[in-house]
């Protein structure tokens, strides 16, 4: 068991972090603490707010203005009709170019206010670093959904409010489906998340990560009738939505299985970078 009196004055502070695991533990949390509190009031947190409402807003506007066309429309299963249009309408583009802006942002605030440098020198391991931002990213990633999710029983609430022949007063949300797609879009970003991690982390330059991470997007598109998709990352959410690619015998496992060797593999090629790269900005 380490003590502190084996270590010489000038370097116990800088190594009780990595030798006590209690207080590393304890270190990771008030580190963890602290990058959350660095990203509030931030353009990420303010992006994650904004861009969660966005196609709620948009599509109830589109409800109150033609209540002739769509109330027939939504007669029946309104919610599971409005959950599926506006999560359709997120997922194919807005949901993977939200993660790739929302990874930039966060990793950006040290080099924005240009103190990358104190957080390096600082008495913190790599590992905690690394994980501690990483942890703020997929937290904004699930505030976005649990948002998103919000604003869209909020704004059907309203327009049913307005427009009283819609049926959504008249039906229970249907929480379970919620729920489901929801876990199952959060895991269709896993690789993205990752991907767009490590080039946040290897380029200060705010715009190379994200005009990489819009190429790739677009390629994505560009290549969607491709018979092999499923090892492409930047399409998963768009795969594990629609229903056509559920057709194709296990072309949702196989996109499943390389969501997560996409997501392990490159956080963990992203972490060996960031430790033994010299320049870490």
């Amino acid at each position: 068991m380490y003590t502190n009196w084996l270590l010489p004055k000038t370097t116990w502070k800088i190594y009780l972090f990595k030798l006590l695991p209690n207080n590393m533990v304890a270190s990771f949390i008030l580190n963890t603490k602290a990058e959350f509190l660095k990203s509030r009031r931030t353009a990420a947190f303010w992006l994650t707010v904004v861009g969660a409402a966005f196609v709620p807003i948009v599509s109830s506007i589109r409800l109150l203005a033609r209540p002739d066309h769509f109330i027939p429309v939504f007669k029946k299963d309104p919610w599971l009709r409005i959950i599926n249009d506006d999560w359709q309408a997120g997922s194919f583009f807005l949901l993977p170019m939200f993660v790739i802006l929302v990874t930039s942002l966060v990793v950006q605030i040290e080099y924005k206010n240009n103190t990358w440098k104190q957080v390096y020198a600082s008495p913190r391991s790599m590992a905690d670093i690394f994980m501690s931002r990483f942890i703020v990213i997929h937290t904004l990633i699930l505030l976005a959904f649990i948002l998103f999710n919000a604003f869209i029983i909020v704004t059907a609430c309203a327009v049913n409010l307005f427009q009283k022949g819609y049926y959504f007063f008249d039906n229970p949300v249907p929480w379970k489906t919620l729920f489901a797609l929801t876990a199952k879009l959060y895991f269709s970003v896993l690789a993205i998340t990752s991907i767009q991690y490590w080039l946040s982390l290897r380029f200060r330059n705010f715009i190379i990560p994200v005009g990489i991470g819009l190429a790739l997007l677009i390629t994505g598109f560009m290549i969607h009738q491709w018979e092999q998709l499923y090892y492409y990352p930047y399409m998963y959410p768009a795969i594990f939505f629609v229903p056509d690619f559920q057709k194709k015998a296990g072309f949702i496992y196989n996109a499943q299985v390389f969501d997560l060797i996409w997501f392990a593999g490159v956080l963990l090629i992203a972490f060996w970078d960031m430790a033994t790269r010299k320049e870490k900005g």
